[in-house]
């Protein structure tokens, strides 16, 4: 089954001979729920001319409001992603009227890049969520990495006795309490290494950041190093009208209403790698932040690609700000 990111866009195409019309019906739900036995929207065209019969849509936002990450929740054992991280998307495609084509799509909440190119998806059985080839750094265990696996027997951390069973494909959080992380599938050769660190940090006290990433899945970043907090309040000013001419001088002329503000945190990474800016730039671009389990918003929108060469030791430093207001105004 293909697995497709749908932050980027993706087209169902039809291009019948002599067809006048095209319709796609899309069915989609979230692992655990029935498959709906109507479609949930149903899209039609008329071709623009008998010269251009091509018609085409763009999927991708449908699925979107079927995928609402939240939080991630820390494992000891294999376990199984929230359902609401991604969802099921059926496309049943018609050419006048004529049923041609009906395929079932995973729908992750990630996104590809101009130079992967047109309709990029994937098919593995075995899908890493996450940045395979970057050495984390971390204060404390990662609380897991997910992975979007087809229904099979897996091991996990190297261990060719320890086994879990994945009755159904899904997302999967996998927990990470070890230097290097190695997967594979009855036995077989290793299918990837997750490399993390765990560096103590005797002066400040590190922030852990979780986001979804490029892939649709949980990604922990740790912010070792000094981090700078502010505030700031808005509010209304108004002239006042004074209660008589004689007006009273320890009331102001002036009044400030709409009294609220936000909070202010800027982070520092410590020393890392050259290639954590894969991490930075996913962490830029991600539509869902924690710091410390508490929403963010990035405010930085642009940095820097880091080197050695030319920047000897490299530090990312990132501003956030908290996405609600000081004063609980939610109605």
């Amino acid at each position: 089954m293909k697995k497709i990111f749908v932050r980027s866009p993706y087209f169902i195409e039809i291009d019948e001979v002599d067809q006048t019309s095209g319709r796609i019906e899309l069915f989609l739900w979230n692992q655990g729920n029935a498959i709906p036995s109507v479609p949930i929207y149903t899209l039609e065209k008329q071709i623009p001319s008998f010269l251009q019969t091509k018609l085409s849509w763009n999927i991708s936002n449908f699925a979107k409001e079927f995928i609402k990450p939240v939080n991630p929740v820390s494992v000891n054992v294999p376990t199984e992603e929230n359902s609401n991280v991604w969802c099921y998307m059926r496309v049943v495609s018609y050419s006048d009227d004529v049923e041609i084509n009906d395929e079932t799509f995973i729908c992750l909440n990630g996104y590809t890049q101009f130079l992967d190119g047109y309709n990029y998806s994937t098919t593995n059985d075995i899908v890493p969520l996450v940045n395979v080839d970057i050495k984390l750094l971390r204060s404390t265990n990662v609380p897991y990495i997910n992975v979007f696996l087809a229904s099979n027997d897996y091991n996990w951390s190297g261990d060719i006795d320890n086994f879990f069973s994945a009755t159904t494909d899904g997302m999967w959080k996998l927990p990470v309490d070890f230097n290097t992380y190695q997967f594979g599938v009855d036995g077989s050769p290793i299918d990837f290494y997750y490399f993390s660190e765990q560096l103590c940090e005797p002066k400040y006290t590190p922030i852990v950041c979780a986001y979804v990433n490029r892939f649709g899945g949980w990604q922990f970043l740790t912010f070792f190093k000094a981090n700078q907090q502010s505030i700031e309040v808005k509010s209304n000013t108004y002239n006042l009208m004074p209660q008589s001419i004689n007006y009273n001088t320890f009331i102001g002329a002036n009044k400030n209403f709409n009294f609220n503000g936000t909070q202010k945190i800027t982070c520092n990474t410590g020393w890392v790698n050259e290639n954590y800016f894969d991490l930075i730039q996913d962490l830029m671009l991600s539509e869902t932040i924690l710091l410390d389990n508490v929403p963010v918003i990035c405010k930085s929108t642009s940095t820097d690609f880091k080197t050695h060469l030319k920047d000897k030791n490299i530090n990312y430093t990132i501003n956030f700000e908290y996405n609600f207001n000081l004063i609980n105004d939610v109605i």
